[in-house]
């Protein structure tokens, strides 16, 4: 007897639940904590449940079948919640000409839920850094971004998202002119109210580019305080991610929620000590962990996706890119139009032909996942060619040189100025840039 493991009871039960909406029922399947399946009918207008449809379910899903695998939408306490969740994905619509029912799944998963949460109106003016493995140099480009936009006479925020490994702090300011609380510091006491007050940003000392531009700084966490306590980051960190009860008017507080209201905070800040921010630039973890997930899905509208030309690195963005392509086609629609490809450390010595070879594999990924099956000329088809320098796969090039190795941050004040670190970020900082003022407009 064939053991059914964990993706083939998802295929079989898929099937399954597909082939019961033919008949007019609207079906749902819902996928649990531990992969366990169960497939709810929306019997509320006294249709009849076909008969054997237990069993079915049962073979189909192995060991992965809940007890009992059907349940009628009818029998339960709170339909709704099933029915019109915001996690449904609808896999395909009620079509009235064929009398086929709605098919949509619903997931039920402890980390990765916001990857299929894009927002359709995520906020202007907010670029997300992003690499799916890390040590790709994302938060030195974050810090020499800013920098060129500073230059470019922009008001810069940049807010360090990677709170499990922080960087991009650590290269913006000195510790003693940071601010008092970071973005752990928000995130804990927003959890029981006690936000008001937090000294959230600071202005760069290393930065101070001539002219009206300016950078601050959302850190990860704040200065130490002086004598009188200590500051536990560890401890605020184990915190951050707790599910917290619906506020008292029923909203829930999510960690996307939570995050917004960090960032939106900063934002204010920053307006009421200088100007809004132009720009804010928001340094993410790196994996599919969940900030990264909620950075660019719901908190920005522009994603630069860092990575090296080798296999894992493709590997792991088309098994997110698959994710998405199986979002309603509104939502994937939109999520796609936000993404670039940074083609992160590229050997200088080479540049042309590797740049050629990650621009094909960019292109080949994309293809595979997010582009439509269609020629790149067809009109409205959401597809490019190799050569397309507006395409999400076309690269911005961040160049590599042995004498980057080793760059002494710290006892270096000036070393972004240097020529060999200007030559390997030029074409980086004009292309980033200049969609960054595009999504100012």
């Amino acid at each position: 007897m064939t053991t059914i493991r964990f993706d083939e009871a998802w295929a079989n039960a898929c099937q399954v639940a597909e082939n019961t909406s033919m008949s007019g029922l609207d079906t749902v399947l819902i996928r649990d904590l531990t992969g366990r399946l169960t497939l709810v009918l929306d019997d509320t207008g006294g249709e009849e449940i076909p008969a054997g449809l237990e069993d079915e379910i049962r073979i189909a899903a192995g060991p992965f079948g809940s007890r009992p695998p059907v349940l009628r939408a009818s029998e339960l306490f709170v339909p709704e919640a099933v029915l019109t969740s915001p996690d449904l994905i609808v896999r395909h619509a009620r079509d009235r000409d064929t009398g086929s029912g709605r098919f949509a799944v619903l997931e039920r998963t402890v980390v990765g839920a916001d990857w299929a949460r894009p927002s359709l109106t995520p906020p202007l003016r907010r670029i997300t850094l992003y690499a799916f493995k890390g040590g790709v140099g994302r938060s030195t480009a974050t810090f020499m971004l800013a920098k060129s936009l500073a230059e470019r006479g922009l008001c810069v925020l940049v807010a360090d998202l990677d709170l499990e490994s922080p960087g991009v702090g650590e290269l913006l300011q000195q510790p003693d002119n940071r601010s008092a609380h970071g973005l752990v510091d928000h995130l804990v006491e927003s959890a029981v109210g006690n936000e008001a007050g937090l000294d959230l940003v600071s202005r760069s000392e290393v930065i101070r580019p001539p002219g009206n531009g300016e950078v601050w700084l959302l850190a990860a966490d704040g200065r130490e305080p002086g004598g009188v306590y200590q500051r536990d980051y560890l401890a605020k960190l184990n915190r951050v991610y707790a599910e917290l009860p619906d506020a008292d008017n029923g909203a829930p507080r999510t960690l996307a929620d939570r995050l917004e209201s960090a960032l939106s905070a900063a934002e204010r800040q920053v307006a009421e000590r200088s100007r809004e921010p132009d720009v804010v630039l928001l340094d993410s973890r790196a994996g599919v962990h969940d900030i990264a997930a909620i950075a660019i899905t719901r908190l920005s509208s522009l994603s630069l996706l860092f990575a090296n030309d080798n296999p894992h690195t493709w590997a792991g963005y088309r098994m997110l890119f698959d994710q998405w392509r199986q979002l309603p086609a509104e939502l994937r629609d939109d999520i796609r139009k936000r993404l670039r490809m940074v083609a992160a450390m590229v050997p200088s010595a080479s540049a042309p032909e590797r740049l050629e070879r990650f621009q094909d594999h960019a292109q080949q990924c994309f293809a595979e996942t997010l582009y439509d099956d269609a020629y790149p000329d067809d009109e409205g088809a959401f597809n490019y060619g190799p050569d397309d320098r507006d395409a999400p796969h076309f690269p911005l090039p961040i160049l590599f040189s042995n004498d980057l190795i080793g760059v002494d941050h710290a006892g270096a004040p000036d070393w972004h100025d240097q020529p060999f670190v200007k030559a390997a970020y030029e074409r980086f900082l004009r292309e980033a840039g200049d969609l960054a003022v595009e999504e100012q407009a």
